[in-house]
């Protein structure tokens, strides 16, 4: 049975059809979404900070931890919760007493971020083609280090992505936290690594 994750008032959520979910108590869900500008397909495994018979909620200025799966990359991390999404920032996991995971927001993958080519200038009709290409790329990765930074979600991907699982799916509990500029951690929480987490990786048909 699938569940929808709505927004209330003070409490917002996650857009999508929620699954594994039919149960108040249960962790972690399923979450299936396709853009309607570019038709990419997702799913994603998460938590809310609400469970009711029908529906899961997430909270403004809270941080949830994510497994998603986009056009075949996988990608775990950190997002923000509610309707209108913060900077997440560097995060660390931690997983029962195994080594802490550092993951930054230099590795965020990044799905839409502007570049030169939608701009274009006018001054870049002046320059040469080398000092276009200079142009282009400084401006290219200015924008992706500040994209990054905004990013509402925080995620490493590849073979470190799927070690982090399969301690997650090996483990009993999940710690996490956000790491701000120059402080301590600025938000923590913990999550049990239960059935739930397999059931709804088996949903998104996730395997490792």
């Amino acid at each position: 049975m699938r569940n929808h994750i709505v927004v209330l008032t003070a409490i917002a959520a996650l857009v999508g059809c929620a699954s594994n979910s039919n149960q108040p108590e249960v962790k972690w869900i399923s979450v299936k979404n396709t853009d309607e500008f570019t038709d990419v397909s997702s799913c994603k495994v998460t938590v809310g900070s609400l469970y009711t018979n029908k529906n899961v909620y997430t909270e403004v200025g809270k941080y949830y931890p994510f497994i998603e799966q986009v056009n075949g990359e996988l990608r775990v991390g950190l997002q923000s919760g509610g309707q209108y999404k913060i900077p997440v920032g560097n995060a660390q996991f931690r997983i029962d007493s195994n080594k802490t995971w550092d993951i930054l927001i230099s590795e965020t993958p990044l799905d839409l971020a502007p570049t030169l080519a939608n701009l274009k200038p006018a001054y870049l009709e002046s320059l040469s083609d080398d000092q276009k290409a200079m142009v282009a790329a400084s401006y290219e990765s200015a924008m992706e280090v500040s994209a990054q930074t905004m990013s509402p979600f925080t995620a490493t991907t590849g073979e470190k992505a799927k070690n982090i699982i399969r301690e997650m799916l090996a483990g009993k509990s999940l710690k996490y936290r956000t790491i701000g500029l120059n402080q301590a951690a600025s938000s923590t929480g913990v999550y049990d690594l239960d059935m739930s987490l397999q059931n709804a990786l088996a949903d998104c048909g996730i395997e490792l």
